[in-house]
């Protein structure tokens, strides 16, 4: 009796959790940010920019873009592909990723671009 008890218990606790969860996972967002405004500090940081792409290098599991923001500042970003990408120079794009750094320079390890 008592293990069936402690089962019905643990059951309702599971369920309750994964109901708090999806509630609170609608409310979590990622900042968005200028590529201007990226320091040191954002490292490691997940964050979201909109820009242009500059350029597009494509290799066999990863594409290398170059996005600008009103064509003073760039960015690096980095996104490792599961399928193909069909991404273009000149489009505008959103991309969330983390922030980070290699031999000096900042760039952004993306984790979704999206085409606006």
């Amino acid at each position: 009796m008592k293990e069936k008890t402690l089962f019905k218990i643990a059951l309702i606790c599971s369920f309750l959790g994964l109901i708090g969860l999806y509630f609170i996972s609608d409310s979590i967002s990622i900042d968005r940010i200028k590529i201007s405004d990226i320091s040191e500090r954002d490292l490691g940081k997940e964050i979201k920019i909109i820009g242009k792409i500059e350029r597009v290098t494509n290799s066999d599991k990863v594409v290398f873009l170059e996005i600008s923001e009103m064509k003073t500042e760039e960015i690096s970003v980095i996104l490792f592909k599961d399928r193909d990408v069909m991404l273009n120079e000149g489009s505008y794009v959103e991309i969330e990723g983390e922030i980070d750094d290699y031999k000096g320079k900042r760039e952004i390890i993306a984790n979704s671009i999206k085409l606006i």
